[in-house]
């Protein structure tokens, strides 16, 4: 049976053929019998999956992330397309499977992206920033990562390079922004840009699909960041041979510690210098327009309207209304 796309999933589809599994949760209906509901997806989308009639042991065989194995097909419920499976099995041996078809990479040049990063860090003109920072950019397992790393698990960028891509937008912006505002530190805006999800690449592991790592789980990008950043502080104070200033890698740690915004989405203090709420604002800015960006090109089977979403409280409306002559 030849593959088919998500993207090119219809109604009444019967498929057989393999998907990467995002997340799996072990539901009960309303006659208390066991079902598996899951997200799926390939390079081109995801689907939300149904498996009904399950037993504990048939999900706790699925992996938290990789890859399975579905025979079943395409419905329509509430308005939209959902796989129910007949069967979901793990694969073992991801290496027989062509990846290029079932984990979405970034569309952009990675060498490029990789030396406009460079260039834009560069040009940091403070010494003892510009030093924690070269710290960073000389590790080299750390900034091969970096460049393959997503940016989230599902919410934006959720694809192999996301994350340098994600990084790359967002210095771009605040290139264009800090003009802007005369006051504002741009050196440490860049660097705390540079550096505000540079942790995603520990937090989260991407090798068979994407997931949550230890480390992630318990400690998360946020705090892990804050400690690399002393950690590379040392070693740049080391090579300087005088000691970073502490109010410098106390704004530049806050920063990261901040970037989220607001507790209830992940951070770990509000952000309270102008570079944080500049930072939190661009970030949320190139998050935001990805991920509607994304909603709009999922395929539905309205034309008109996306799916709900829940970063935005509501569906979001699909044609692209321009002038044309």
């Amino acid at each position: 049976m030849a593959r088919i796309a998500v993207a090119q999933l219809r109604d009444a589809d019967s498929i057989e053929q393999a998907f990467m599994l995002v997340s799996k949760q072990l539901g009960t209906t309303s006659t208390n019998k066991l079902f598996i509901k899951a997200e799926v997806g390939d390079a081109t989308g995801k689907i939300h999956c149904r498996a009904w009639n399950a037993s504990r042991d048939s999900y706790d065989r699925l992996p938290s992330a990789g890859f399975v194995q579905i025979r079943g097909r395409i419905e329509m419920y509430q308005g939209h397309l959902q796989l129910v499976a007949d069967s979901i099995l793990p694969i073992d041996d991801p290496t027989k499977l062509d990846l290029s078809e079932l984990v979405k990479h970034t569309s952009k040049n990675v060498p490029e992206m990789q030396a406009r990063l460079k260039e834009i860090v560069g040009k940091l003109h403070d010494k003892q920033l510009r030093a924690i920072v070269d710290e960073f950019l000389n590790d080299a397992e750390l900034m091969k990562k970096f460049s393959i790393a997503p940016a989230a698990m599902n919410m934006h960028h959720a694809w192999i390079g996301g994350l340098l891509e994600h990084t790359i937008s967002l210095l771009e912006l605040a290139l264009v922004i800090c003009p802007r505002y005369p006051d504002i530190d741009q050196d440490l805006v860049i660097a705390g840009l540079f550096l505000h999800d540079i942790a995603k690449t520990a937090e989260l592991t991407y090798s068979a699909g994407f997931d949550y790592s230890d480390t992630g789980r318990l400690i998360g990008h946020v705090v892990l960041g804050t400690i690399w950043i002393d950690q590379k502080a040392r070693e740049a104070a080391t090579k300087l041979g005088e000691p970073i200033r502490r109010d410098l890698l106390m704004v530049l740690q806050h920063i990261v510690l901040s970037h989220h915004g607001e507790p209830e989405f992940g951070a770990a203090v509000l952000p309270k210098t102008p570079e944080a709420i500049l930072v939190n604002l661009i970030d949320n800015l190139d998050a935001k327009t990805q991920m509607a960006i994304d909603a709009v090109a999922a395929p539905a089977e309205d034309e008109n309207w996306t799916e709900y979403h829940k970063a935005f409280n509501s569906k979001l409306y699909r044609p692209s209304i321009t002038i044309r002559d």
